[in-house]
Formats: structure tokens, C-alpha cells, sequence
């Protein structure tokens, strides 16, 4: 992982120490996609929130060289992720301290994960068409939503629970506790993205990056 020029030192060590706690309190895929990130190459943008427009956006670099890249090259995911950036808002880390930014980076993690397994198989299509990685808008969103919920759960605090019940991604019973909320995530999906499985699963990943398979 490396970080955009010009970045405090105070966001820095915030998106570090919140690598760190993800690390070491998150479930084997929360990890295993921290541990990819951080030995790749991606990029990490803090930016105001007037320029993202939301808490954090994930995207490519250059789609341009990413395409000549899956062009020309077989990339594996962790060469793909370093042709991506995350771009997190300062606002984020300002007024959600180290719970927004862990949760920020979970969320957006999985987008980035997800979109190197596009970039990965996109250029290894020539030989292996039958295993296109091209999630939908949908599919996207809802493994985001899902590995944010797990995250919450992984924690445990009051704040993190509380955050999940208000989105939707918890739900509380009596007998079972606090739990993903599977009906509460499609129903957020539905109504904050205007997304669901068969009527509308939005575009794919393939044309929100504008990547083009060999």
C-alpha cells in the first residue's frame, strides 16, 4: 500500500493504525484482504468530502493503463489492486475517528478486492473466458455491506453495533443477540441505491471502471 503525496501525518497514522486493528480483530477474510492491500501497491487518497462525495470511493488510477496492462500482461489480484486507489474523505476521519476509518476501508476493501478479481481475470480471459470475474452494482454493494456488518460484529463496542443497527446491516433479537441483517441490508440496497437482484442490479464492474477484456 503506499499513500498519495501530500497527506498529514495525523490521517496517515489513522488509516494505519486502522489497517492495524483490522489485522488484529477482523474475521480470516477481513485480514486476508487487509494483508493483500497492504503488500500491494494500492493507492490511499484522503481528500474533503466536497471532492468524493462520500465517505470513501474506490476506483482506478488510469483506466487507460489498466487496460493496456490487461492488454499486454496475465495480472495476479495483488498486482491488479495496484492499479487502484482508495480515496477516503477527511471529514471521515475527522468526525468518525478510528471507527469511521476502519469501517471506511473494510467497505471499500471488499470493492477493491473485488475489482482486482475483475482487472485478474479480465486479463487472463484469452485463455480462461468461462472465469470473467464482472460482479454487478448489486452483487458489489451487497458483499460491501455484508463484510461491514461481519466487522461490526468482529468488534463488539457499543458504537460499531449501534452504527450497524441505525444502517440496517445489524439487526438485535432477543434470544439470538445482534446478528447480520440480511432483509435490513437488501432493503438499504433498495431504498439509499435503488438497487436489487433482478430488476435493477445496476452495471457492472467492468463498466464502472470502463475495463475492456483482451
Amino acid at each position: 500500500m503506499k499513500f498519495d503525496k501530500g497527506i498529514a501525518k495525523k490521517y496517515r497514522k489513522s488509516v494505519e493504525d486502522g489497517f492495524a486493528t483490522i489485522l488484529g480483530k477482523g474475521n480470516d477474510l477481513q485480514k486476508d484482504i487487509a494483508k493483500r492491500i497492504l503488500e500491494s501497491q494500492m493507492l490511499v487518497r484522503v481528500r474533503p468530502v466536497k471532492e468524493i462525495n462520500a465517505s470513501g470511493v474506490t476506483g482506478l488510477i488510469d483506466a487507460g493503463d489498466t487496460n493496456d496492462r490487461i492488454a499486454d500482461e496475465r495480472l495476479s489480484i495483488g498486482e491488479a489492486l495496484g492499479e487502484i486507489y482508495i480515496a477516503i474523505a477527511e471529514e471521515t476521519i475527522d468526525t468518525g475517528g478510528q471507527r469511521g476509518c476502519e469501517g471506511t476501508f473494510v467497505h471499500e476493501g471488499r470493492h477493491a478486492y473485488d475489482f482486482a478479481q475483475t482487472i485478474s481475470s479480465f486479463s487472463d480471459s484469452d485463455v480462461n473466458p468461462l472465469s470473467v470475474f464482472d460482479p454487478t452494482l448489486y452483487e458489489l454493494e451487497l458483499e460491501a455491506h455484508r463484510i461491514s456488518g461481519d466487522y461490526m460484529l468482529c468488534i463488539a463496542l457499543d458504537e460499531y453495533i449501534e452504527e450497524g443497527l441505525g444502517l440496517m446491516i445489524l439487526g438485535r433479537d432477543i434470544e439470538k443477540g445482534c446478528f447480520l441483517n440480511e432483509a435490513g441490508i437488501n432493503q438499504r440496497l433498495s431504498e439509499s441505491y435503488g438497487l436489487d437482484a433482478i430488476n435493477n442490479p445496476g452495471p457492472r464492474a467492468s463498466e464502472l471502471l470502463g475495463l475492456r477484456q483482451k
